[in-house]
């Protein structure tokens, strides 16, 4: 439609590029890469397609083609005073398209320039800009030399006009942005009938001064979705010369394409000829390590990790009303692809309440991929366009998934005045991929903070993150029991009174659910040197009340009381329901928290 309408003649196709593609409109076909799809799609009367890919020629989709335009090149030189020296770099025609004086030979051929640009990327784009002025060049009778429109399809065009300073550029790099600047700035080809396709895996790899130009637009082919992948393995099975038999898969088809929401064609073509060559049955769990693979290849290890938590909500101890939020409230809105589907939430809390695990349970128990987010902020000064871009085209492929952030308030960066361009582009990017219409019910963005003061205001908002602000806090009351009993279940068999409840209880009154995990771990490793010093047989022996005790009243908490009581005021003052507090809410007690704050920060408490 854009090049039809003549919205625009210069696009910049960008994304899935190195994937295949199937022509649905032709009987016996292939999947087969971008450039031969495009030019077979394209392979209409009216137009000339060419393709120019870097270090190779400049080529014709069809020999007929090379032979009009050869004849039209051969009548154009013929009108002009003199021919055109494709290999003299001070000969550039201006961009009104009256060729500029040259010492070429007279009787120099379209195929000696063809050749000439071999491996010489700066004299390949200017040729293929004269094929443009030829295109609208008239005879003396003012006949078109060509009748044809031309396309031409430009590969690599990160590496042939790379993003950078200009002064910072090679001589050539900067010869072929000029170059191209005054080809699609050019009035007369801007209202032409020619249209130039740069192909890209990423936009912001190509030099500004091109990309930014507002007559060129930017059109991304997206990852394959849920229909796309069901006819490649629809088509698959059915193709004879690639599967003897049907696949021998674990489900059906159409289980098969939703568990591989992510992957690209050729990798789900991997897969699956691995799958045919081993003819075995293709289970769940190679589908996931597949999937796995590929976003962290695409992404990188130190950026993304794929997981599947190996707990669930059954498993969390204590949290009573926690887990029953979740269960409840929680699950139904992340299981949701209506509107009351929510695009994510923060867990804040002091350290060591068990945030993650909690959440890594909530994970656990809708079944779904988590994709875990880290070192986002150290990509940033590297590939940092082009990673996010992947990041984007991966989630708007995958099917229900929960995106996992810990630790986020050092994840995500500032948008201030004072933060570095690039970090505060990102952030923007995020922020706005956060609250994305079309992810909506099928991205989940959960990020963990024990600082949720640290996070950004505008990722906090409603909309994004901050639908949903849950606290994780110490346990009490019941809970404190329930993590008490758990943290004794190994080393003590059978009921426990209830005055050493008591006693226990009073003794580790300020610990958080980590500390109750770090005493279980001293209690099983008492337990162990018991066994071995009465070289008895059992696995575990159980400790006396006395020496449980002894083990509890040598254990001296960190010194970080001040500052988890402040992250604890922190999440009591940023928690969105009220139904997740500890006491009855009201305006006052919420001030009461803001003025603890307050007292706090005065004594320098604060991290």
């Amino acid at each position: 439609m854009l090049i039809n309408s003549g919205t625009s003649r210069s696009l910049v196709l960008s994304g899935n590029i190195h994937d295949l593609f199937f022509i649905r409109e032709v009987e016996n076909t292939d999947y087969i890469p971008l450039v031969p799809f495009l030019t077979r799609s394209w392979d209409i009367p009216g137009f000339i397609l060419i393709v120019y890919e870097l270090n190779g020629p400049i080529r014709f989709a069809q020999e007929t083609e090379r032979e009009k335009v050869e004849r039209a090149f051969n009548l154009w030189r013929g009108t002009i005073e003199s021919a055109l020296d494709i290999n003299a770099n001070t000969n550039i025609p201006h961009s009104t398209g009256t060729p500029a004086p040259t010492t070429a030979p007279a009787d120099a051929s379209l195929t000696q320039y063809m050749n000439d640009a071999i491996g010489s990327p700066t004299l390949a784009l200017e040729l293929l800009r004269q094929f443009c002025l030829l295109s609208r060049s008239t005879n003396a009778q003012g006949e078109k030399l060509l009748s044809e429109k031309l396309i031409i399809l430009i590969e690599a065009a990160d590496m042939l006009l790379p993003e950078g300073e200009i002064r910072s550029l090679s001589l050539p790099d900067r010869h072929r942005i000029s170059i191209v600047q005054d080809w699609i700035s050019d009035s007369n080809f801007m209202n032409g009938n020619d249209t130039v396709i740069f192909i890209t895996e990423s936009a912001s790899l190509v030099n500004s001064r091109i990309i930014r130009l507002p007559q060129v637009i930017t059109v991304e082919i997206p990852a394959p979705g849920l229909s796309e992948r069901q006819h490649f393995i629809s088509w698959f099975n059915n193709t004879p010369k690639l599967v003897e038999k049907p696949l021998n898969l674990w489900g059906t088809q159409f289980q098969l394409a939703m568990l591989t929401a992510g992957l690209s064609i050729q990798a789900l073509r991997q897969l699956l000829l691995s799958a045919r060559y081993s003819g075995e049955k293709l289970q769940p769990e190679e589908v996931i390590n597949k999937v796995s693979e590929f976003i962290q290849g695409q992404l990188g290890e130190d950026v993304v990790e794929f997981k599947k938590p190996a707990h669930s909500l059954k498993d969390i101890v204590g949290n009573q009303r926690l887990v029953d939020f979740l269960k409840t409230q929680l699950i139904p809105r992340i299981t949701s692809t209506g509107p009351d589907a929510i695009s994510g939430m923060s867990v804040c809390g002091p350290i060591g309440s068990g945030k993650t695990f909690i959440f890594e349970g909530l994970a656990g128990e809708l079944d779904i991929p988590v994709l875990v987010l880290k070192n986002i902020r150290s990509m940033w000064f590297g590939q940092t366009d082009v990673i996010f871009e992947r990041l984007r085209r991966l989630l708007m492929a995958l099917v229900k998934v929960l995106i996992f952030v810990d630790e986020a308030d050092t994840q995500f960066g500032d948008v201030g005045r004072d933060a570095h361009s690039t970090e505060r582009r990102l952030t923007g990017k995020i922020q706005a991929m956060m609250s994305d219409p079309q992810l909506r019910g099928n991205i989940t963005w959960l990020l963990m903070t024990a600082r949720i003061y640290n996070l950004s205001p505008d990722l906090r908002r409603e909309g994004r993150v901050g639908d949903m602000v849950v606290p994780v806090l110490d346990p009490s009351g019941e809970d404190r029991e329930a993590f008490l009993r758990w943290t004794l279940a190994k080393t003590v068999a059978g009921r426990i009174s209830d005055e050493a409840v008591e006693r226990l209880l009073e003794l580790t009154k300020d610990y958080s659910a980590a500390s109750f995990a770090s005493l279980r771990s001293d209690l099983e490793a008492a337990s162990l040197h018991a066994r071995r010093s009465s070289k008895t047989s059992d696995s575990v022996a159980e400790l006396t009340l006395d020496e449980i005790i002894a083990v509890v009243e040598d254990r001296i908490l960190p010194d970080i009381g001040p500052i988890r009581r402040y992250q604890t005021l922190q999440a009591l003052v940023n928690c969105t329901r009220k139904s997740l507090l500890p006491c009855d809410y009201s305006p006052e007690i919420r001030e009461s928290w803001v003025r603890k704050i307050a007292r706090l920060e005065a004594i320098g408490v604060r991290d």
